[in-house]
Order: structure tokens, then C-alpha cells, then sequence
């Protein structure tokens, strides 16, 4: 009987360790970046392991988390813009490139800067998800979020942060209806935006992605409407 149990419990092990070694490597099958992507990446300063773009005296700062499994370098058009207005960006490497697990990666970030006055957390998809749980954390910190196809973590309705929700009209995996539900759990002074046509993957610069939909907008012209938005916003 022991010697028996000591097998299942080994079976188990076996299970446990391949699932998370599959996991790992699941994690690390990442959407990289364009060439137009990489080339407004070379606009920015390297600092452990985060993209940072403008001044850091800045009056304001926006910390952006990326996609689920995208890598940072696809956010990069939005630092080189935002930059352009005056506006301090950095955007940091995820742990597991998932914002879930790496929710105060903005911290560090914040305390690296003393001199920006006012910080807002921005996230695409999943990584606007985490900005949000780092927001709801940190309100002496942060003044607001910006949702880029995404959703609060948790209910943000006794919270006085200012929220900015931009979404596409054809995104297949945080649909219209996903986003129309996320108004439940938001201030009602939150800011939403639809860009027409507009899909998930054209709010960074890495290509298709899987289970979203086509759209007649190039990557660039939906992200200049979303800076836009942004800049209206702040």
C-alpha cells in the first residue's frame, strides 16, 4: 500500500511539474514587436529592464503595462508621442510578461522619479487590469487609469480616481459588451471612447493576435486616435 501510494504521489508530482513547466514556457511565447515598433523603441532610455521616454521632470508621468505575453517594445509609439507633448512614459517588462503577477510594477518606477507630479497608470488588455489593482492601492500615488481594451480588476466605484476607457469597435476578445459591462465598476464620471473600427492588437504595434478580429485601421491610425484621446484626457 505504501509503496503504492508513493507512486501516485510521484504521478502527481509528475503532472504538477509538467503543467507548470508548460506554463512557463506559455509565458514566453510572446508577440514581439514590429520594425516600425523597435524603431521608436531606439528613441528610449534602457533602465532596469523598462522603456522610459521624455523628460523625467516632467509635470506628468504615465506608467504603461503591457498586453498579456506582448512584449514592451509594442508599446513604444505611444512613449515617442506622448513624449513629444511633454509627457514623461515608462514602460516596463512584466514578471512572466503577464501584468497579473507583477501588479506593483509600477512602484519602483514612481520612486525612481520624485520629481513628476502627477502619475497615471495606463495598461493594455490584461495589463490594464493590473494598473488598475495598482491604482486602487496606491491612490495617494496615482491620479487615474487608462483602460486600452480593458477593465477594472475589482470595482473602482468608491475610489476618486479619474478613469479613461478607450475600446475598438470590432475587438474580439474585449468585446463591446465587455467593455459596456465594465461601466458598472467604474466612476460615473469615467471617460469611454470607441474608436470605429478599431480592433485589440492595433492598440499596440505586434501584429495579429489570436481570437481578435480584422480591422481596416493600420496599427498606427488607431494608436494615433487613441494618443489623442489621451492627450483630450489629461
Amino acid at each position: 500500500m505504501k509503496k503504492k501510494l508513493k507512486w501516485v504521489g510521484l504521478g502527481l508530482f509528475g503532472l504538477i511539474l509538467v503543467a507548470v513547466i508548460g506554463f512557463l514556457v506559455w509565458t514566453q511565447l510572446t508577440y514581439g514587436p514590429t520594425e516600425e515598433a523597435l524603431g521608436y523603441a531606439a528613441e528610449a532610455t534602457e533602465v532596469d529592464n523598462r522603456l522610459e521616454f521624455g523628460d523625467p521632470k516632467s509635470e506628468v508621468g504615465i506608467i504603461l503595462y503591457p498586453g498579456a505575453k506582448v512584449d514592451k517594445e509594442a508599446y513604444a509609439y505611444y512613449g515617442s508621442r506622448l513624449a513629444e507633448e511633454g509627457i514623461f512614459v515608462a514602460i516596463p517588462s512584466l514578471r512572466l510578461n503577464l501584468g497579473i503577477l507583477d501588479i506593483d510594477a509600477a512602484e519602483p518606477i514612481i520612486e525612481a522619479h520624485p520629481n513628476i507630479e502627477r502619475w497615471i497608470v495606463a495598461g493594455h488588455s490584461l495589463g490594464g487590469s493590473a494598473a488598475s489593482g495598482f491604482a486602487l492601492e496606491n491612490e495617494g500615488l496615482v491620479d487615474g487609469v487608462i483602460f486600452l481594451a480593458s477593465y477594472p480588476i475589482s470595482s473602482m466605484i468608491e475610489s476618486e480616481l479619474r478613469v479613461l476607457s478607450i475600446s475598438g469597435e470590432v475587438d474580439g476578445l474585449a468585446t463591446p459588451a465587455d467593455i459596456e459591462a465594465s461601466r458598472e465598476d467604474v466612476p460615473s464620471d469615467a471617460t469611454f471612447h470607441q474608436i470605429e473600427g478599431g480592433n485589440h492588437a492595433n492598440f499596440g504595434m505586434y501584429g495579429p493576435q489570436d481570437g481578435d478580429n480584422d480591422s481596416p485601421l493600420s496599427a498606427k491610425e488607431q494608436l494615433d486616435e487613441t494618443i489623442a484621446r489621451i492627450l483630450n484626457w489629461l
